[in-house]
């Protein structure tokens, strides 16, 4: 069997906030609506900040996806936080305020946990278990690399570096494109399918989701040169029991990948020409095995840096430390630090932290 996850963040670090409502028209509504007339079951893990700006009708949707049985709504951090930056307090403020969204917006308290960027640390599990979670998502490429304890001494390198060079337009594009294919089948012998027990502070069952066969899927949904919807299942038809995509729902209908356009149409050609049954993510078999997963992220090298190293991300994780109240929220999400943040994104969180610092009113 397969799964399929869809994963909702308006405030996205690289999509403009006037942008928002193209969003919604052109991968919210029409990707949603499809997966419910087509009745393909899915997972969908939307912030409840997000779930704040969606439209009555699409709430109306997702309402009617969980009580069919065909989504199955997943907890987050309510403003997209990258948890393992945060105090424990602020951590389980962010859990407990995106649950109380989606009990009141949804009438559903999510029992499977999808942390922003898949950034885990070893104490996350237990102030989930100690909310209610049973099950978080983890990055399944980062499960298989934790033998390596400590980055400082053996780094951590990407499996498929010449792909990455290629979607950021390093070198000989192509070639690295070429190369980057190579690298990316290979990469796939390291998947293995169902959940996993996660030894931590306290254990929870993870449920990997694997980026290679996430860009498997959006090369060959988005038809990229030498790559379609045969091609890719082909390249999947020995993996069972996954969940086969498990990212942005931007990237069906909105946001291109590389200049390719993927649709919800040609994002689905690739599940039918696997034409395996579609159940969702928590109905996925456990695998018997029991994992140690390090702290980290689905980042290429599976590290933090994206959101801790650069000047600005360093001040806006200083200064976000003393912000309390409804401001935290805006001054704690990832899409101010993002991968390629707009100006507009960043300088929300570096406002919401003046304005506690200054003690202007909340509702201001």
């Amino acid at each position: 069997m397969l799964a399929l996850l869809l994963h909702g963040n308006l405030q996205y670090a690289e999509i403009p906030k006037a942008e928002i409502g193209r969003v919604i028209e052109k991968a919210y509504r029409p990707v949603i609506s499809t997966l419910l007339k087509r009745e393909i079951p899915f997972a969908l893990n939307v912030t409840g900040f997000t779930l704040e700006l969606l439209p009555e009708d699409v709430i109306g949707l997702i309402r009617d996806g969980v009580s069919t049985g065909l989504i199955e709504i997943t907890g987050t951090a309510y403003s997209h936080a990258i948890l393992p930056l945060l105090s424990l307090d602020r951590v389980e403020a962010q859990v407990q305020r995106d649950r109380s969204v989606k009990e009141e917006l949804l009438g559903v308290s999510p029992r499977l946990f999808f942390p922003p960027e898949l950034a885990y640390d070893p104490i996350l599990p237990a102030i989930l278990r100690d909310n209610g979670y049973e099950e978080i998502f983890i990055d399944g490429e980062a499960l298989v690399l934790s033998d390596h304890l400590n980055r400082a001494v053996k780094p951590v390198k990407p499996l498929y570096p010449h792909l990455i060079k290629a979607q950021r337009g390093e070198g000989n594009r192509y070639l690295n494109y070429l190369l980057g294919l190579r690298e990316l089948k290979r990469s796939l012998k390291l998947v293995f399918p169902g959940k996993v027990t996660l030894e931590a502070v306290k254990e929870i069952t993870g449920i990997p989701i694997w980026v290679n066969v996430n860009t498997v899927v959006m090369l060959s949904a988005g038809r990229f040169p030498l790559m379609n919807p045969k091609k890719g299942a082909k390249w999947l038809e020995n993996l069972d029991d996954i969940v086969l995509y498990g990212t942005d729902i931007e990237f069906l209908g909105y946001r291109p990948l590389a200049d390719y356009l993927i649709t919800a149409d040609s994002f689905l050609k690739v599940f039918e020409a696997l034409g395996r049954e579609v159940k969702p993510p928590s109905e996925l078999p456990h695998s018997g095995r029991r994992l140690y997963l390090r702290t980290s992220s689905w980042a290429p090298d599976k590290s933090l840096d994206i959101w801790r190293l650069d000047e600005g991300n360093a001040r806006l994780n200083f200064l976000s430390r003393d912000v309390a109240g409804e401001r935290a929220f805006l001054a704690e999400n990832s899409d101010a630090r993002g991968w390629e943040p707009l100006p507009e994104r960043r300088l929300d969180a570096f406002r919401a932290i003046y304005e506690a610092w200054r003690g202007v009113n909340e509702e201001s």
